[in-house]
């Protein structure tokens, strides 16, 4: 009996020291905590097989372009044909009439001309209102509003309350601006009145 009580003894203290030695393994301790990131790697040269290269530098600011000529209108030249065919204090003439989409008489600019033909290859051109100091004459245009558009006039008169036939001008030509046409982006349009009809022919690209 007491072999089997020593053997008995045995068993149970190893069977004590082997949960011992499995609850101490140091396989089942506490979590450490995580240490900190390592840097970061440097970027790989672009490879061949489709990779994307690096960006290249913006270009530089173009210049502003020229100033658009879709929207301008100009008529061809209209031969004078006054009202009263002889001399008088005052006359006029019926140039045109614009419907609303031709003219906006609130917005649009329009300038108007008068060619004086000296030969066949050779002649000057003014812009109206326009004084013809040596004859004492009065050359200008008015713009009349209807339902349905505006008609524009030439009107002439004698400065000096004589009569003329007013025969300095051969014939005549409007230029229509739209209200939205501009030379550059952001500068204020040039005041047309103050230029000549040379200026203007090169500015909107216009043809005799």
């Amino acid at each position: 009996m007491k072999t089997i009580n020593i053997l008995k003894r045995l068993t149970t203290l190893y069977f004590i020291t082997a949960l011992f030695a499995v609850g101490c393994s140091p396989e089942d301790g506490e979590q450490g905590p995580a240490g900190p990131a390592g840097p970061q790697g440097e970027q790989g040269p672009s490879g061949q097989n489709g990779t994307d290269g690096q960006d290249g530098a913006d270009g530089a600011q173009g210049e502003q372009g020229e100033t658009g000529t879709a929207n301008v209108i100009y008529s061809d030249w209209i031969a004078r044909d006054f009202e009263t065919a002889g001399a008088a204090t005052t006359n006029e003439q019926l140039l045109t009439s614009f419907n609303p989409a031709e003219y906006n008489l609130n917005e649009d600019v329009l300038l108007v001309f008068g060619r004086q033909n000296i030969n066949a290859i050779v002649s000057n051109v003014y812009q109206l209102p326009y004084i013809l100091t040596s004859q004492q004459e009065f050359y200008s245009f008015r713009v009349s509003s209807f339902s349905g558009g505006s008609s524009l006039r030439i009107e002439v008169s004698a400065l000096d309350g004589g009569t003329n036939l007013y025969t300095f001008f051969d014939d005549f030509r409007y230029v229509i601006i739209p209200g939205g046409q501009q030379t550059t982006g952001k500068q204020t349009p040039p005041d047309y009145s103050k230029m000549s009809y040379e200026e203007v022919a090169k500015l909107f690209n216009i043809k005799d």
